[in-house]
């Protein structure tokens, strides 16, 4: 499993929810890794994995194989608990604190975003067998953890503009945009009379003016106009037709299920095509994502290397 920041996000959003400290009871608590000063233990396993617990054991696979998953969970969970305390002693050792304010904050948001009145949003917790206190140190450990991140791993960050042109050069498929072709028709229940239309059209009649005078179909008022169309969705038969030609260009007659059918060719352009300055802000923003989680995953490892860790699971 691969550990990363979001995995870290859930689990300081996850600790001690979802189940109260009866669930634990009958649970030997014991100590299953020592991270430098801190410990994780049993019960903090157990805790964290009850939900996958539960899933795994409705899931109908066979009793090996629920071993097997149950040993893979709790032996994730360890290693996320492990990474969460060295990120927490981490931010200890920069100082790094949270006030009683900014949880008061963090939760009054939460519960405006979800319209949730103070008793409302008690019994919630109270429904996910959760306090409010620990609801509060939740709140703290994820905001102690996006800090640190923020000291640590983000404000080394910087993407320059030849990063930004070169993701681009590399990417340009993607910002060039898809051809389309902006279509006109014209529909006709006759091949003789479509025909008559067909010469008017060789000889350079204009084929709104025609549509609008011969054409059956609804958009015949319009002078044909049929929109913009990705043609590889047409019909062979049509998509070969309409992709050998130009913009200002015809069809020959084609015989379709609606009848016969003359297609002209409005305009044809690439939709979507974005231009360096204009699809360098979306670039910084992946780049930037893509590097702090590097940065991310390196400090952590620096982490590890230079702490002593001993596990007991």
């Amino acid at each position: 499993m691969k550990r990363n920041i979001q995995l870290f996000f859930f689990i300081v959003l996850s600790m001690g929810c979802c189940y109260g400290g009866k669930a634990f009871a009958e649970v030997v608590d014991r100590v299953v890794a020592i991270i430098n000063e801190d410990i994780v233990t049993q019960v903090d396993i157990e805790r964290e994995a009850a939900p996958f617990l539960n899933k795994i054991a409705s899931s109908g696979h066979s009793r090996e194989k629920q071993e097997e998953l149950i040993k893979k969970v709790k032996g994730d969970l360890l290693e996320a608990l492990i990474e969460q305390s060295l990120t927490q002693q981490e931010a200890r050792r920069y100082g790094i604190s949270i006030s009683e304010d900014e949880i008061d904050n963090a939760v009054e948001s939460v519960k405006a975003r979800r319209s949730l009145t103070q008793e409302e949003f008690e019994k919630a917790l109270s429904y996910e067998g959760m306090t409010i206190e620990v609801y509060r140190e939740n709140i703290k450990k994820q905001l102690l953890h996006a800090r640190i991140i923020n000291v640590a791993v983000k404000s080394k960050v910087v993407i320059t503009d030849t990063d930004i042109q070169t993701y681009y050069n590399n990417h340009i498929a993607e910002y060039a945009g898809k051809k389309k072709h902006h279509l006109r028709n014209i529909l006709m229940r006759d091949r003789e009379e479509i025909g008559e239309i067909k010469r008017r059209l060789d000889e350079n009649q204009s084929f709104v003016i025609l549509a609008k005078q011969f054409s059956m179909a609804p958009n015949a008022s319009d002078g044909g106009d049929l929109g913009l169309f990705d043609i590889s969705n047409f019909t062979p038969q049509i998509r070969e037709s309409i992709s050998k030609l130009e913009k200002g260009e015809y069809t020959d007659i084609i015989q379709t299920a609606q009848g016969f059918q003359i297609f002209f060719i409005e305009d044809i352009v690439l939709d979507g095509n974005r231009t360096l300055e204009q699809a360098a802000d979306e670039i910084e923003g992946i780049l930037y994502q893509e590097e702090v989680e590097k940065k991310f995953q390196s400090w952590l490892e620096t982490l590890k290397k230079n702490a002593h860790i001993k596990r007991m699971l």
